[in-house]
């Protein structure tokens, strides 16, 4: 029998619903229209590719298998469009590469999409622009170099096009519409320079091409960046080449004033984390990697207040993890998925997932 997985509150820690299938990191996992949460590729044990999905119910339970997908993929992206399908793009794929192509959950099966990108990409980014169309900037091909290119996916005719450049090649940024429609692009890394950065630039979608959007106070990769209800840009952890360690510090980016300000420091260091926008406008940060003292990954959780511009503890994971996966559920839960464990006894890929229950303010 599957071992539960677990609502967090403040101060209880209740039975609800099942594990996976089967262990899973780098995966995605995306709210559907009709409620139900589709998780698809990663790698699991041994760093083996899952080829396969599995879907949560709306009303919550076990997870059940999915419709079978083209090809397996981690480091991927999964976007939701405005007409109700699910693109994935790109990502690491067997034998060992990284892909161009594309394929689009119709809500009953997936479509393998014979447009492709432009470059083969993982680690990229992939964001829903005001006009349904998809950006997808930079990303890795693995072992080789990092990407410049950028794409626009067109729904309607289901292809994509090559759009403007970044003006840094990057993977591991973050990517971040903000309410003008624009796309903040922040931090990342480089290959095969290896060093990570502190640039940020903004891609106009008016005309299809990015400029400079300043300096962060430290360079970053595998970070988040989340927009919050005032409009600003939470910057949260990742990892520094030149720091030689991860980061608990934070920035704030004010985009009507176009500068970036350092934030509160977070508790720990962390990489590899996920941080969720709460429907009262808070931030829960997840789990995450941290290399300090030996590497390890953590348990913890913290909620980021907007209103205080602080951080506040929240309870511990019963599992320490990363690159896991958060989704906002439709009543304001976070359901966390899968992810990686690594402590001084080794690495695995876990199965196990949590539903988080914010107390309120």
């Amino acid at each position: 029998m599957r071992a539960a997985a677990l609502i967090i509150a403040v101060t209880a820690a209740l039975p609800a619903g099942a594990q996976l299938d089967v262990p899973r990191y780098a995966h995605t996992a995306t709210l559907l229209p009709d409620g139900r949460v589709m998780v698809v590729g990663g790698l699991g044990q041994g760093h083996a590719f899952m080829l396969g999905t599995e879907r949560r119910p709306a009303e919550g339970g076990a997870f059940v298998m999915g419709p079978r997908n083209h090809r397996a993929r981690a480091f991927h992206t999964a976007t939701p469009l405005n007409d109700g399908t699910l693109l994935i793009a790109g990502g690491f794929i067997l034998p060992y590469s990284t892909a161009r192509t594309a394929e689009l959950f119709d809500g009953q099966r997936f479509v393998f999409l014979t447009s492709r990108m432009s470059a083969p990409r993982e680690l990229h980014s992939a964001t829903l622009l005001t006009n349904g169309r998809v950006l997808i900037a930079g990303g890795f091909v693995g072992g080789v170099t990092s990407v410049v290119s950028c794409d626009l996916y067109e729904p309607a005719r289901r292809s994509f096009a090559p759009t403007g450049s970044l003006l840094a090649s990057r993977f591991g940024h973050a990517a971040t519409r903000l309410t003008d429609g624009s796309v903040l692009v922040t931090g990342g890394s480089q290959f095969p320079d290896e060093r990570t950065l502190a640039s940020a630039e903004r891609y106009d979608p008016r005309v299809g091409c990015f400029e400079p959007a300043g300096e962060m106070a430290q360079e970053r990769s595998r970070h988040t960046a989340t927009l919050l209800q005032d409009g600003r840009v939470l910057i949260t952890g990742g990892n520094s080449i030149a720091a030689g360690r991860q980061l608990a510090s934070t920035e704030l980016f004010d985009a009507a004033a176009g500068c970036f300000a350092s934030g509160p420091e977070m508790a720990e260091p962390r990489m590899d984390h996920t941080a969720t926008l709460l429907p009262d406008g808070r931030v829960m940060i997840v789990g995450g990697f941290n290399g300090d003292g030996g590497p390890h990954t953590l348990s913890s959780c913290e909620i980021f207040d907007p209103e205080t511009d602080s951080f506040l503890p929240a309870p511990d994971l019963p599992l320490a993890v990363h690159e896991h996966r958060a989704t906002l559920l439709p009543d304001g839960d976070v359901l966390i998925t899968g992810g990686m464990f690594v402590d001084e006894t080794g690495t695995a890929a876990v199965n196990d997932t949590f539903v988080l229950r914010p107390e309120p303010r």
